[in-house]
This record gives structure tokens, C-alpha cells and sequence, in this order.
């Protein structure tokens, strides 16, 4: 499996750098794992919908807005005689004023699928399974595997009762979100802190860790400094940033 990193940041893109998206490709088949705003810049179209399976975690707009502009590609590709098959997009499934509006827009060449928590996606050797993990709208954190190696994506999720550890034991890479320093955390538990995200990926002896879904406005490095305090194995999520799972 190979990864490439579309999108980083939350809740806006600043610079170079988009909100969450990440697309993985194995043979001819590709994944991608949210649609945040900004990622259609990263990807290579018309290439990249060609056997292409879209994810959304949840539905707030951070990681699916891109979509908006993705259905519109897909309707106009399509058109041209550039695409022919419909692009699956698989939504979670829950009856929300944003998930109508995404699946009511109209010319788009998507093909909208509910998904739930035992669902079991199989893509040639690619296994997508889910895990609902606490977050104020219905979120998944995804699993994606073949015969040698996996990769678990925590989406959003806040700490307490999350079901990271589990899901993500002796993943190859664990893709995390950090969204608050340590001197950021609050009283609400939506996001994880550098130190959170750490701690599951210690205990779920994870092979490496990406910290993801930072705000805009901090320097990352200063993430991976606080990360690196409590485990090593860590790297940022750079928009544009390509790596093989388990090398």
C-alpha cells in the first residue's frame, strides 16, 4: 500500500497545506479517506477517480467539503467521455441535514453509500473496517489491510471511551489526529492533545505514528515535539507527503 497525504489541517486551509485527506493505492485501486477542503489540489485528475472508493469519517465540514468540488469533476469527467464508471462514496449512516445536502447536489457522478459500524468493505486484497469512536456527530475511525500490513486512520475523536487502543494495536501506521498542544486541552473531550495520541499509540504498540488534523495557526513542529516526548516512532502529516506502509 502506498499513501499520499492530501490534507492536514483543521478547521480551514492556510498555504499549502488542506484540511483532512488521505488517498492510498494498492495496484490498481485507490482509497481515499476524506475529502477535506482544499485536497482536489493535490490529487492528479482525471486519473485519480479511475477505480477510486471515497470515505467520510463523519459528517462536519472540515472533512468532506472537498466533495462538493470532486462530484462536480466526477459530473464533468463523466461528460467527456472520461469516466465511466460511478465513483462509490460511502457516508455514515445517519439522517442529518448534511448528509441530504450531499447526497441531494445535484451534477455529481457519485454513487452515495451508508455505512455502519460491522460494515466490511472488500476492494480486491484491500479489507475497510470501522470503528464508532466518541465525537459530537456520528464518527468512524478506519482500518484499511492487506496480507502483509494495515493502516488505521483515528479520524476525530476525544479520549475517554475511545476505542483507539484496540482498533489500532500493532497497526503499521496509525494515522492521529492532535489537534490541541497540551496547554490546549478543555473541558470538552472532542480532540485529542500531542500527549493523548501518544499514550493509545504507545499502548496500542503502533509500528509508527502520523499526528494530523492540526490548526493552522501553530507551527507543527512544535506537535511533534510534545508527541516525541512519550513516543518516538512519530512523523508529521505534510500535505503532499508520499510513503509505502511498512517500509
Amino acid at each position: 500500500m502506498k499513501l499520499k497525504v492530501l490534507g492536514n489541517v483543521s478547521p480551514y486551509v492556510k498555504g499549502n497545506n488542506n484540511c483532512p485527506g488521505y488517498l492510498i493505492e494498492k495496484n490498481d485501486n485507490k482509497v481515499l479517506l476524506d475529502c477535506g477542503s482544499g485536497i482536489t489540489r493535490e490529487m492528479n485528475l482525471p486519473n485519480d477517480l479511475e477505480n477510486l472508493t471515497i470515505i467520510i469519517s463523519h459528517l462536519h465540514r472540515d472533512h468532506y467539503a472537498d466533495l462538493l468540488t470532486l462530484g462536480y469533476a466526477t459530473f464533468v469527467y463523466h461528460r467527456l467521455g472520461l469516466l465511466k464508471e460511478k465513483v462509490k462514496v460511502y457516508i455514515p449512516n445517519e439522517e442529518s441535514l448534511d448528509k441530504n445536502y450531499l447526497t441531494n447536489m445535484d451534477e455529481h457522478f457519485l454513487e452515495f453509500i451508508p455505512y455502519e459500524e460491522n460494515t466490511k468493505i472488500q476492494i480486491s486484497d484491500l479489507e475497510i473496517t470501522f470503528k464508532q469512536n466518541p465525537h459530537p456527530v456520528l464518527t468512524y475511525s478506519i482500518k484499511v489491510k492487506d496480507d502483509k500490513h494495515n493502516l488505521v486512520y483515528s479520524s476525530d475523536t476525544g479520549y475517554i471511551n475511545n476505542t483507539l487502543e484496540d482498533f489500532a494495536k500493532d497497526a503499521d501506521l496509525f494515522i492521529c489526529e492532535t489537534t490541541f498542544l497540551k496547554k490546549q486541552k478543555g473541558a470538552i473531550d472532542n480532540h485529542l492533545t500531542t500527549i493523548e495520541a501518544a499514550t493509545i499509540a504507545k499502548k496500542a504498540s503502533v509500528k509508527k505514528l502520523m499526528i494530523t488534523h492540526t490548526w493552522p495557526e501553530i507551527n507543527q513542529k512544535l506537535y511533534l515535539k510534545e508527541t516525541k516526548e512519550l513516543f518516538k516512532k512519530v512523523i508529521p502529516a505534510k500535505t503532499g507527503k508520499v510513503l509505502k506502509i511498512g517500509r
